[in-house]
């Protein structure tokens, strides 16, 4: 019997918070590390940055306060309002400035570390999954917590277990890896793009006579419940 969407969104579910759970456990334990020995002075660039955010962040709470001060001793007066509000733009677009000059020489060794950190989590995410898939066949803890299993659709009516390579495509290939490729290159557009088949699955497999998603007809694979 097919799968109802509700247990295959959860499967999903399950096996991402697994697999993510793994992918920062060795990001805590070497990957952090490992990643920030490759900016030279990381831990005195990091330091100084994160100074000087902080710099721009107290002088910003102070424009703040003498803008909100202003505006109270104008009393209503729209002259003296507009006053305060057009010095306190001002300011804000010095501060501004001076924060963009000031961080600028941290940019491109953090900008580097901050992306690698993307990359790290988005393909040791792919690495685990298709090993994981690969290992058990696409019968991941995700689908043996909600009683599923996939198959393949040999002829007309006729299914059988799916072997590795089979699991892999249906799982990682039609699934989930333009996802990764676009997530590592453009978060917003990867998580559009996540959003977008989640879209589509739910569609398939809720309207469509044989319920099933778009890998599932290209590939011949069924997720069916587990007898």
């Amino acid at each position: 019997m097919q799968a109802s969407l509700f247990k295959r969104i959860t499967s999903s579910f399950v096996d991402l918070c697994l697999i993510l759970l793994v992918v920062y456990g060795i990001f805590f334990l070497w990957g952090e590390g490992l990643l920030q020995n490759r900016v030279e002075n990381f831990d005195t660039l990091y330091a100084d940055y994160n100074e000087i955010l902080e710099i721009y962040n107290e002088d910003l709470a102070t424009l703040q306060t003498e803008y909100e001060v202003a505006i109270e001793l104008a009393n209503g007066d729209e002259d003296l309002e507009s006053v305060a509000d057009t010095e306190y733009q001002q300011q804000v677009a010095v501060l501004d400035l001076q924060n963009t000059i000031d961080i600028n020489p941290y940019n491109i060794p953090l900008t580097k570390y901050f992306s690698e950190i993307i990359y790290f989590f988005v393909f040791g995410f792919l690495v685990l999954a298709t090993i994981l898939t690969i290992v058990t066949t696409g019968r991941t803890p995700g689908r043996k917590v909600m009683g599923l299993k996939t198959v393949f659709e040999k002829t007309k009516g006729e299914y059988v277990d799916i072997n590795p390579f089979q699991a892999f495509f249906h799982d990682i290939v039609f699934k989930y890896f333009l996802i990764v490729l676009v997530f590592a290159v453009n978060m917003y557009l990867g998580a559009m793009l996540m959003l977008i088949c989640l879209l589509i699955d739910i569609f398939m497999i809720s309207f469509t006579r044989n319920r099933t998603a778009i890998r599932d007809l290209v590939t011949k694979v069924k997720v069916i419940k587990a007898k």
